[in-house]
């Protein structure tokens, strides 16, 4: 499951939505509503300067990580589709996270 907290009529969030849209990922839309305050909140909790916000659920129940925004997403959906096609038996998204972010 991906979580995205969105703002209305933001185009990158449309982006967002678009991509799971087509691939047919399941997803929650969250919209923050478009009020300073709110968006600085958000900023400041996930350290993020950007909408939308992306988490990926991990294979621990409701568990989240950070993926980040439209174009992590691009990213993350391309890798997910060059795992499943190697024939490796990867069908949780999860892992093309940590193939992606987990350098250290």
């Amino acid at each position: 499951m991906i979580v995205l907290y969105v703002l209305d009529g933001c185009p990158y969030c449309e982006k967002a939505l678009g991509i799971l849209k087509t691939e047919k990922i399941q997803y929650e839309k969250i919209v923050v509503p478009n009020e300073e305050i709110v968006k600085k909140t958000f900023k400041k909790k996930c350290s993020m300067d950007t909408f939308p916000m992306i988490f990926i659920e991990t294979e621990e129940k409701n568990h989240f990580i950070q993926l980040g925004g439209s174009s992590d997403l691009e990213e993350y959906v391309r890798k997910s589709k060059e795992i499943k096609e190697s024939s490796l038996g990867m069908d949780k998204l999860y892992l093309v996270y940590k193939n992606l972010y987990s350098k250290n």
